[in-house]
């Protein structure tokens, strides 16, 4: 949804593409769906609080109406070896999307050694034991921002 959440609000003028990573990355702080909380930012900056609650509203309910069709459809046909075939490339192209986000991200950050060899810490530290995830986020943001460094 955030590829789509960018062109969109891009295309109406809500937003250029550094206000939309700049509301991105303040979303993926917040805890929650980050297309939920990117909406709320964005409708937030577009609309004041009225913006935030109807981004929030508008960002939820496409998707659940859809999820219950689509849910309702495939539910008796996934068996079907053309299904599961179609649900593979689905997943293929989210791993895409979401890469592409990610990709646009590191672009506008400013890097330097020591940003480089936290982040690098910190991946390796989840490669070898993925159940220090929150220490290990808390470790990595705590010396990113906390410590001032730009």
């Amino acid at each position: 949804m955030i590829p789509v959440m960018q062109w969109e609000a891009k295309k109406m003028g809500w937003s250029n593409e550094d206000e939309f990573y700049e509301d991105l990355s303040i979303a993926q702080t917040i805890p929650g769906p980050i297309a939920f909380n990117t909406a709320i930012m964005v409708g937030k900056r577009v609309a004041g609080i009225p913006g935030a609650l109807l981004a929030g509203i508008a960002v939820v309910l496409p998707p659940f109406f859809a999820i219950v069709a689509v849910a309702s459809v495939i539910k008796p046909l996934s068996n079907n070896i053309y299904v599961r075939g179609f649900l593979k490339g689905c997943y293929a192209a989210v791993i895409g999307l979401v890469f592409n986000v990610f990709y646009g991200l590191i672009k506008k950050q400013k890097w330097t050694i020591f940003k480089v060899v936290i982040v690098a810490a910190g991946v390796i530290l989840l490669i070898l034991n993925s159940d220090f995830l929150i220490p290990v986020f808390a470790g990595v943001l705590f010396f990113l921002y906390f410590k001032g460094v730009e």
